[in-house]
């Protein structure tokens, strides 16, 4: 079989696949609509920001849609979706620690022993991370792409965490603020004077940014180059 043949095959299986999936979820919705009804939202969240780059405009174009719109509007034509959304990694390839000195060289060792893609610690794979480290790399990794920072909201959306009531929203909130603590001590211990700005607004709308430009494209860099970078919704430019 020539190459030719096995890209136009590859291309026919993934089509046919996306093709039982939309049937699957068809299914789903019309055997099941209450598990429907209650996991469809967060599915869509996902999809959306994958495919809009975590495009703040597009998730609440999506909440409002979610909330009242979608009784008088199709999702059709809601969004703009981008077809290719693809990070380069040619330059992981040069990313190397040692090269780096003083606090970026601590900051960065000490990143990459407390998300240890492949250890004992964490049996192996960083899918088997507890989830306060989990919550830890998706957070730094969130804010690290967004020079003017990340919604509250964005961030504990992403974590998985549902706003239903006042409750909810604070759990939300001791999330963030837990994980902001932990590598903020993280920081210190590499020799530097924090990593985040003092947070601005309130609730759901309350910013996190990086305090340094330097610090957050080093730390982002960082994060590019790590396996798990899957875990965090990427902002593509």
């Amino acid at each position: 079989m020539t190459s030719s043949e096995q890209l136009s095959k590859k291309d026919s299986l993934e089509k046919k696949r996306i093709q039982r999936l939309t049937e699957a979820f068809t299914i789903w919705a019309k055997e099941d609509p209450d598990s429907f009804r209650q996991v469809a939202p967060d599915l869509l969240r996902q999809g959306v920001n994958r495919a809009t780059g975590h495009d703040p405009k597009a998730s609440r174009r999506l909440e409002y849609w979610l909330l009242d719109e979608w009784k008088s509007e199709r999702f059709e034509g809601l969004l703009e979706f981008r077809s290719s959304t693809k990070l380069d990694f040619s330059l992981c390839e040069s990313f190397n620690i040692n090269r780096f000195k003083g606090t970026n060289k601590s900051w960065l060792e000490i990143l990459s022993d407390k998300f240890a893609a492949g250890s004992d610690e964490h049996s192996g794979d960083f899918r088997r991370w507890d989830r306060h480290v989990r919550d830890q790399f998706i957070i730094i990794g969130m804010i690290a792409q967004e020079e003017d920072g990340v919604t509250q909201g964005d961030l504990a959306r992403n974590l998985g965490i549902k706003f239903e009531d006042e409750a909810s929203r604070l759990y939300a909130a001791n999330v963030v603020r837990a994980a902001k603590i932990a590598i903020t001590r993280m920081a210190i211990s590499a020799g530097l004077d924090g990593v985040f700005s003092k947070a601005t607004g309130h609730g759901l709308h309350r910013q996190h940014s990086f305090k340094s430009n330097q610090l957050r494209e080093l730390t982002l860099r960082w994060i590019n180059c790590h396996p798990a970078r899957v875990l965090v919704p990427q902002n593509f430019e």
